[in-house]
């Protein structure tokens, strides 16, 4: 994930949905939701460099360190989203750690 230059712009910033499927209607509809967990998704349609790295069919979804948590020829979208719920989660910024204890 990390030597994909195309993702470079996300790398600790933005989780990432890369879907390398012919027909990404389904994960484009969902744009507006991925975004409110912090992830930007990216298409590829035809064939390229993200398509010979992940493989074709594929949907990938990594957090902003470039860890893949989710990786198969389709997931649907509610998928998706957990895992992308799971990232935001782990994170020590925003998920339980940062929280505090509930008890003071």
């Amino acid at each position: 994930m990390r030597s994909l230059t195309v993702l470079w712009p996300l790398r600790q910033r933005r989780h990432a949905v890369i879907v390398c499927l012919d027909d990404p209607a389904r994960y484009e509809s969902a744009r507006a939701s991925f975004a409110t967990l912090n992830a930007e998704l990216v298409v590829e349609a035809a064939p390229g460099p993200l398509s010979r790295a992940l493989g074709r069919p594929s949907v990938t979804v990594a957090d902003r360190y470039g860890t893949v948590g989710l990786t198969a020829s389709s997931a649907p979208v509610d998928e998706v989203l957990r895992e992308l719920e799971r990232f935001e989660l782990a994170c020590p910024e925003c998920g339980p750690k940062a929280w505090g204890d509930p008890t003071k």
